[in-house]
C-alpha cells in the first residue's frame, strides 16, 4: 500500500504545522466582512444557547453544509472535524466507528431528534446507515456531558436532527445521482407549514454494488441497499405550548466478508426511531417539557442465504425538564430522565433488560464579561449501581475580541449487555462484578471573531479509569475485566473565514491517546488529523475541494498492526440550471490514492458521482 504522508511523529508534525501557518497566515490578512450570526446549539446545555454561553467546544453543520459539502456519507462529512475521525472497515455499509477526542467509540452518546440510539449489546451506533438525506442538522458537543446526559457521554455527544418543515407554504423537493461502484442515489420530500403548523415527510433510496472490503477473504463486491424514511410534524397552540414529533425508519442490506473465503455472508438491518415533545410556559419565569421516545435497532445475518444470528435492542425512554429564568442573566435547569434498554436475539444473557433513571440541576448565570456554569447528576442504574457526575466552567469575555473559559467535568460508562451478561457454549461469558468506565476531563478554550471571521483553540486532557478489557483466562474462555487506563491529551485549532471570495475552513486535531499500562497508542486513532474546507461562487457556478491529511493508526491494542497515514483531495461542483434546479458533480480521491482507515480494509478509490436536485422555490 502506498504511503502518501510521512507518518514519523516529526514529519507529520511538520507537514501539518506548515499548512496550519499557511493558513493563519492568510487568514490574518484577510479583509473586513460583516460579523457571521452567532451558531446556535440546543445539545451542549440541554436549551438553545449560542457556542459562547454554553461554555463548550461545539460544531453545528446545518442543511446547507451538508448540501454545499455533496458528502457521500455521515463518514465523508464528519472525518477531519475537530476531535473527529472516522475508521470505515471498507466500503459503503460496513462497520463505521467514530472516535471522539480519543475516547473509545462507544464512550460516545449519540442522539436521533433527542432520543439515545444505537446498540445496547454492543455499545456502538450504525453511523453507516443514517442517511444524510434524511439529516438537517447535526451538533458536535466535545468534552464530558453525563452531568446533562449521564452514561456514555465520555468523549461528548452527537445529535442528529432530521429534515423539518419551513413556514412559507408547501415545497416539493427531490433529487438523484449515480456514480462510481454502480451507486445510485434517490431522495424526495414534501415540506411545508405557516405560522403555526409545520411538517415533513421524506423516502430515500440508496444502492452501490461496492467493492472488496476486505485485502482477503471472499474476492467479491461488498454491496449494500438503504431504504429510508422520515416525517416530522409541529403544532403551537397559541399559549398552550408546543407539540413536535419526528420519526425515522431505514432498512436494507449490506453484504460483508466473513470467516470463510467460500461463503457469502450478508446481513439484513432495520433501525427505527420515535420521538415527541411538549413544551410550554406555565409562568414567564418558567419554561417546562416532557418528552419520550423509542429506538429500535436489529441486526439479522446471514451465511449462504442461511440465518445465523440475530440482535436486537430496543430503548425506550421519557423525560421532564425545567428551565427557571432568575433574573436576566440566569437559568436554573431541573429534570427528570428515565431509560429501559432491553436486547434480544440468538445470544444468551442472562439479563436481558435493565433501567435507568437519573436527575439532573445545572445552573448558568452571567456577570457582567464572567459566565458561569455548573451541573451535577445523579444515576440510578438497575442491578448495576448509583453514579454521580458533575462539571464546572468558567467564561471570560476581553473586549478585542477573546473569549477564555476552563472547564473540569466527570463523566462515566455503563457496561454494555454483552460486558455484563453474555454467555456462550464454550464458556465464555460477561462479568456482573464489573464497574463502570469513569473519567476526569480539564480544558481551556480559546476563541474569537474578529471583522475577517472565527478562530479557536482548544487544550484539553481525559483521564480514564478501570476501562473493560476482554482477557483470556482460559484457553479459548474470555472474560471482561476492569484493567485499563487511558490518558489522552490534545489540542484543537479551527477558524471560518472568506479572502478574496473564497470561503476557507480549516480544522487541526494534535492528539496523543496513550494507553497508561502499556504506553500503546490506543487503537484506531490517529495523532493527528487536518481538514481544509474550500468554497467559492461564481454565479449560478460553485466550485470547492476538501484535503484531508491523518497521520497513521493502529488497529490493536499491541501497536503491531498499522494503517498507514495519507492525504486524500475531494473536488466539487454545482451548476444552478435555474431557481429550482441544480446539477451537482463529485471527485473523491482526485489522485486515487490506495489507503485504510482500518487495516486489511480497502477503502473506495478515485469515485465520480453526479446527480440532479430539484427544490421548488
Amino acid at each position: 500500500m502506498n504511503d502518501n504522508i510521512n507518518t514519523t511523529r516529526a514529519g507529520i508534525t511538520a507537514t501539518l504545522g506548515q499548512s496550519t501557518l499557511i493558513l493563519l497566515t492568510a487568514t490574518l490578512a484577510a479583509p473586513a466582512m460583516a460579523e457571521p450570526p452567532p451558531v446556535i446549539n440546543v445539545t451542549a446545555s440541554r436549551m438553545a444557547r449560542t457556542a459562547d454561553q454554553t461554555l463548550a467546544s461545539v460544531t453545528v453543520i446545518d442543511r446547507a453544509e451538508i448540501e454545499r459539502s455533496q458528502a457521500m456519507d455521515l463518514a465523508h462529512l464528519l472525518d477531519g472535524r475537530a476531535g473527529v475521525s472516522m475508521n470505515v472497515a471498507g466500503g459503503y455499509g460496513q462497520p463505521t466507528s467514530l472516535f471522539l477526542r480519543g475516547t473509545n467509540s462507544n464512550q460516545l452518546l449519540v442522539l436521533v431528534d433527542g432520543v439515545r440510539f444505537g446498540s445496547a449489546s454492543l455499545g456502538s451506533t450504525p453511523w453507516q446507515d443514517l442517511p444524510l438525506s434524511q439529516i438537517e442538522r447535526i451538533e458536535i458537543v466535545r468534552g464530558p456531558r453525563s452531568h446533562l446526559y449521564g452514561p456514555d457521554a465520555i468523549g461528548g455527544v452527537v445529535q442528529i436532527f432530521t429534515r423539518q418543515g419551513g413556514g412559507e407554504g408547501v415545497r416539493l423537493d427531490a433529487d438523484a445521482g449515480y456514480g462510481r461502484y454502480h451507486t445510485f442515489k434517490g431522495n424526495s420530500g414534501i415540506s411545508g407549514g405557516d405560522r403555526n403548523t409545520r411538517f415533513s415527510l421524506r423516502g430515500g433510496y440508496i444502492r452501490s454494488d461496492g467493492f472488496d472490503a476486505t485485502e482477503g477473504g471472499n474476492k467479491d463486491d461488498d454491496g449494500y441497499r438503504n431504504t429510508s424514511f422520515s416525517g416530522s410534524i409541529s403544532h403551537r397552540f397559541d399559549t398552550a405550548g408546543t407539540l413536535q414529533l419526528n420519526a425515522l425508519h431505514e432498512q436494507g442490506n449490506t453484504e460483508y466478508d466473513g470467516f470463510s473465503a467460500t461463503d457469502e455472508y450478508d446481513a439484513d438491518f432495520e433501525q427505527s426511531i420515535f420521538g415527541g415533545r411538549y413544551r410550554f410556559t406555565p409562568l414567564a419565569w418558567w419554561d417546562t417539557s416532557l418528552s419520550a421516545g423509542y429506538s429500535r435497532d436489529e441486526q439479522k445475518n446471514h451465511v449462504n442465504d442461511v440465518k445465523s444470528s440475530v440482535f436486537k435492542t430496543t430503548r425506550k425512554q421519557a423525560g421532564w425538564q425545567n428551565d427557571f429564568t432568575i433574573g436576566s442573566e440566569t437559568t436554573l435547569t431541573l429534570g427528570a430522565d428515565f431509560l429501559r434498554d432491553q436486547v434480544s436475539g440468538t445470544t444468551a444473557y442472562s439479563r436481558d433488560k435493565r433501567d435507568t433513571r437519573g436527575i439532573y440541576a445545572q445552573y448558568q448565570s452571567g456577570f457582567g464579561p464572567l459566565d458561569l456554569s455548573a451541573g451535577l447528576r445523579h444515576d440510578d442504574i438497575q442491578h448495576f449501581g448509583n453514579h454521580t457526575t458533575g462539571d464546572l466552567a468558567l467564561g471570560y469575555n476581553f473586549a478585542f475580541p477573546l473569549r477564555v473559559y476552563a472547564s473540569y467535568g466527570t463523566a462515566y460508562k455503563a457496561p454494555t449487555f454483552n460486558d455484563l451478561y453474555y454467555q456462550d457454549p464454550w464458556g465464555s461469558s460477561g462479568n456482573p462484578d464489573l464497574d463502570a468506565e469513569k473519567s476526569k476531563s480539564w480544558e481551556l478554550g480559546l476563541s474569537g471573531s474578529p471583522a475577517w471571521g472565527t478562530w479557536r483553540v482548544n487544550l484539553y486532557r481525559t483521564d480514564i479509569d478501570d476501562l473493560i478489557q476482554w482477557l483470556e483466562v482460559a484457553p479459548f474462555t474470555w472474560q471482561p475485566r476492569n484493567v485499563s487506563r487511558a490518558r489522552i491529551d490534545g489540542a484543537e485549532l479551527a477558524l471560518d473565514t472568506t479572502i478574496a471570495g473564497w470561503r476557507i475552513a480549516g480544522e487541526l486535531t494534535l492528539m496523543d491517546p496513550r494507553d497508561r499500562n502499556s504506553d500503546n497508542q490506543l487503537p484506531g486513532r490517529p495523532k493527528q488529523n487536518l481538514r481544509l474546507d474550500l468554497d467559492r461562487r461564481f454565479g449560478a457556478l460553485g466550485i470547492g475541494a476538501t484535503l484531508q491529511s491523518r497521520s497513521h493508526s493502529y488497529s490493536d491494542a499491541d501497536n503491531k498492526v498499522k494503517a498507514d497515514g495519507y492525504t486524500l483531495l475531494d473536488l466539487r461542483t454545482s451548476y444552478r440550471l435555474s431557481p429550482a434546479w441544480v446539477i451537482r458533480g463529485r471527485l473523491g480521491n482526485l489522485f486515487d490514492k490506495n489507503y485504510q482507515t482500518v487495516a486489511g480494509y480497502n477503502s473506495p478509490g478515485r469515485d465520480l458521482f453526479v446527480s440532479i436536485a430539484y427544490q421548488q422555490p
